[in-house]
């Protein structure tokens, strides 16, 4: 599944669009990673994702325990960040012309369950679509393990009613992530220690790199879709919130490039775009740590990522999707 190997080293540091740029004939539709649609639980520390497993196992809480509640505005856990997803992308790109749908699927549940509600709902949206085809098609965007979703989608469920033309993924774990096997490691030593169900979310457990391994088996590309993908690299300042997930990622995996959650090597899949440098896990989804930017001012160092127009980012996918017809 590894194409375009000349694009293997490719490093993008920053994005410019012609003045020519032409928005895709046909919808885009952004997808989600692991947590939420509105907003995503971010967990800013490994001491803190630490004590919220340890504290679910003293007091028996349910598998449930990350799951999303009734009140899309209500946290259970007030020590945990939540911030906007997408910020600010759909409305730019509806700005320039694209149709532009957003999703949402159980922020915590497995591959399986997201991509069957990303399917529902996408039924639902092509039918709001002004188009004189009877039949609509589309270009998936998807961050994280959102690709993942996508590409379950694509492969496994049939009968959509709709087509799909292309699949774009930036910083998908295709391959895995050893963040994921950390937190798997952590909280089945922790489990350990006492007798108790299991309460660690089934999606930690689907994006370990021994998983992956076998998603990739059971899931092969569709000849009908186009694959593309990105993925993103950084060295982290210590002020940085992935700062210690960073070191152990490239710890585990032997020193290899990462953006604080992913490999370079594992982002990669179908029609490899290239690397955007100095970005993290979150830059991407056009997320900045305030803290980061805060000390970058300070110390006059300059802000990770900041020759990199996100926004931009993802009009040079749609403007490339538009000049490939789709």
């Amino acid at each position: 599944m590894l194409n375009n190997d000349k694009a293997r080293d490719v490093t993008i540091d920053s994005v410019t669009i012609s003045d020519s740029y032409t928005p895709p004939k046909n919808p885009i539709v952004l997808c989600h990673g692991l947590s939420g649609f509105d907003k995503l639980i971010l967990i800013p520390s490994v001491f803190q994702l630490t004590t919220l497993i340890s504290n679910s196992i003293t007091h028996n809480m349910t598998e449930n325990f990350m799951q999303d509640g009734e009140d899309e505005s209500d946290t259970k856990y007030p020590n945990l960040v939540e911030i906007e997803y997408w910020i600010g992308v759909k409305k730019f790109l509806q700005s320039k012309g694209c149709t532009v749908i957003t999703t949402k699927v159980p922020g915590f549940g497995s591959i399986e369950e997201r991509a069957t509600a990303l399917d529902a709902q996408l039924r639902k949206e092509v039918q709001k679509i002004d188009s004189k085809d009877k039949r609509h098609s589309l270009n998936l965007i998807a961050h994280s393990m959102g690709g993942l979703d996508c590409r379950y989608l694509i492969s496994n469920i049939k009968n959509r009613g709709y087509d799909i033309l292309s699949l774009t993924t930036i910083s998908t774990p295709h391959r895995g992530s050893e963040m994921a096997d950390y937190v798997v490691d952590l909280f089945e030593n922790l489990n350990s220690l006492r007798v108790t169900q299991k309460i660690l979310p089934i999606s930690f457990y689907q994006l370990t790199t021994t998983y992956m391994k076998y998603f990739n088996l059971v899931t092969p590309n569709s000849p009908k879709v186009s694959y593309f993908s990105y993925g993103c690299s950084f060295v982290p300042k210590w002020y940085n919130v992935f700062c210690t997930p960073w070191k152990i990622v490239y710890q585990r995996s032997k020193g290899r490039p990462n953006d604080g959650l992913v490999t370079i090597d594992s982002s990669r899949w179908g029609d490899y775009r290239g690397t955007l440098k100095g970005m993290d896990h979150l830059d991407v989804i056009n997320w900045k740590n305030k803290l980061q930017d805060d000390w970058s001012k300070y110390f006059h160092t300059g802000s990770i990522g900041e020759k990199i127009d996100i926004l931009n980012f993802y009009l040079k996918i749609t403007d490339d999707l538009a000049k490939k017809g789709f």
